[in-house]
């Protein structure tokens, strides 16, 4: 019943954003189905635990261990960026940045975004997966480039050429690999529970080259470096509660798609090292994205670039492997997801209150938006992994991880990666909050604690999880 539930009212959500005209109204609906939505996924995550595996319409849709990390992810982020959206966009018509017609279409492109990934976290199918992440391409495309302005429409058309050039490569591995089964195809033969089980009917070559093609093309989707080139213009130029759920959801549910086809051929005879396209590419884009946050003068780029980062973080997490790395892997993705959220999120209130991304443009955010810089080093400490928070350990156990599967040389390349990208962080935010200079514009004051509340969840969501998953695995 609950995922019809989520389903059903993403859907009424979206008519209603057709229907109604009072923005307001609109908002408010939003807001009520991600609260309402959280609390069904709450309910699955607790059936799975229950249950371990559920499936729905003759097992098209299921529901895993591993996917209830998804749900809860996707409902968390999607809870705090509904919130921030309402004051958002109000204040965008307010001063008459978007008319109430593109307000509309921002709700109705959300919801379909939204929409589009709970059905990749269901998906059994490997086809449907397939396509609703070809769709969350289709709906954030546009969502990028809604500001309309030179930038952003750039960054669109670079994003939509470059993820689907990927996910076409992407499908065409999906298709070699059903038919390395041998099988007809059917429904069932192109589920993910049945491909699982049926690995040793798989042609070894036509298997190899599948996996290879599905990792490169849908890891395009996933920010792996080199094939990046698309995030950090369109983390930028996104509205900052879409740049939010890009970064803290979809990335993780494209590398989420990858390791459910890593987690099918992982047990073929001869294709246990495929683990090193997740260490390769791991390494790869920590060493290019710590090296590009060291020069950035723009935070959202840099926020964008630290995407790379945490991405490289956990697929090394993944190709280390045993228990350290992917718990460690899992807990980081989680951490990631709801620390970059709320990075995101302060990016967007300094942004609304300055004007500007640069961080040179930046000064004494400390005396200006004091409860926003507090939030700013938060965030900053979170996803830089510093104790007490649960990236410190998720970041601790990837080393061990990389220690313990004698990978010295990637282990090495990776802690290295960390002191730069926290020197980097450290440079770029304390210039921005404690740097003086005399002819910068006061910023009101009272305009530091418009649209804090999401930003509070959002750090409660950090708490729990470093709290209770680190209990878990203390227990």
């Amino acid at each position: 019943m609950e995922l019809w539930l989520i389903f059903g009212l993403i859907a009424l959500s979206t008519l209603i954003s057709f229907l109604i005209k009072d923005i307001k109204t609109i908002s408010c609906i939003n807001i009520s189905v991600s609260i309402i939505n959280f609390i069904a996924c709450i309910l699955l995550v607790i059936k799975v635990e229950s249950f371990d595996t559920l499936f729905y319409l003759e097992k098209i849709l299921f529901l895993d261990s591993y996917s209830t990390v998804q749900l809860f992810i996707i409902s968390g982020v999607t809870l705090v960026s509904s919130i921030y959206s309402y004051k958002y966009i109000l204040n965008e018509v307010k001063h008459q940045i978007i008319s109430i017609k593109k307000a509309k279409i921002f709700y109705i492109l959300f919801n379909l975004f939204v929409f589009s990934m709970y059905l990749i976290s269901f998906a059994n199918n490997v086809m449907i997966m397939w396509i609703s992440l070809e769709a969350t391409t289709l709906a954030t495309a546009f969502l990028i480039g809604f500001n309309g302005d030179k930038l952003s429409l750039e960054a669109a058309w670079k994003y939509i050429i470059l993820c689907s050039v990927g996910i076409t490569i992407g499908l065409v591995g999906i298709i070699l690999l059903i038919y390395s089964t041998g099988s007809n195809v059917t429904m069932e033969n192109l589920n993910w529970t049945y491909l699982s089980k049926h690995y040793s009917t798989f042609d070894i070559t036509i298997t190899k080259i599948a996996f290879t093609l599905i990792f490169v093309g849908i890891g395009t989707k996933a920010g792996f470096a080199p094939m990046h080139t698309w995030l950090s213009d369109g983390h930028s130029e996104a509205p900052s509660p879409i740049s939010a759920m890009m970064s803290g959801i979809l990335l993780n549910l494209a590398l989420y798609v990858v390791v459910r086809f890593y987690v099918i051929i992982k047990n073929i005879d001869n294709l246990q090292n495929f683990n090193k396209l997740f260490v390769i590419f791991g390494v790869l884009s920590l060493f290019i994205s710590s090296f590009s946050i060291l020069k950035q003068n723009n935070y959202k780029r840099l926020l964008a670039f630290s995407s790379v980062e945490n991405i490289g973080i956990i697929s090394l997490g993944i190709g280390f492997g045993g228990y350290f790395g992917l718990f460690a892997a899992v807990l980081h993705s989680i951490i990631h997801a709801f620390g970059k959220t709320l990075l995101f999120l302060v990016a967007g209130n300094i942004l609304e209150n300055y004007k500007t991304k640069r961080i040179d443009k930046i000064h004494y955010l400390f005396k200006f938006m004091p409860i926003n810089s507090a939030f700013l080093i938060l965030g900053m400490l979170i996803i830089t992994g510093a104790p007490p928070f649960a990236s410190f350990f998720s970041e601790y156990y990837i080393l061990i991880s990389g220690i313990k599967s004698g990978h010295f040389i990637a282990t090495i390349i990776y802690a290295l990666c960390l002191l730069i990208v926290f020197a980097g962080f450290l440079v770029a935010f304390m210039k921005m909050i404690y740097t003086k200079q005399n002819d910068v514009e006061v910023v009101k004051l009272e305009e530091d604690g418009n649209n804090i509340v999401p930003l509070i969840i959002t750090l409660v969501f950090v708490v729990f999880v470093s709290a209770f998953l680190m209990d878990i695995y203390i227990t």
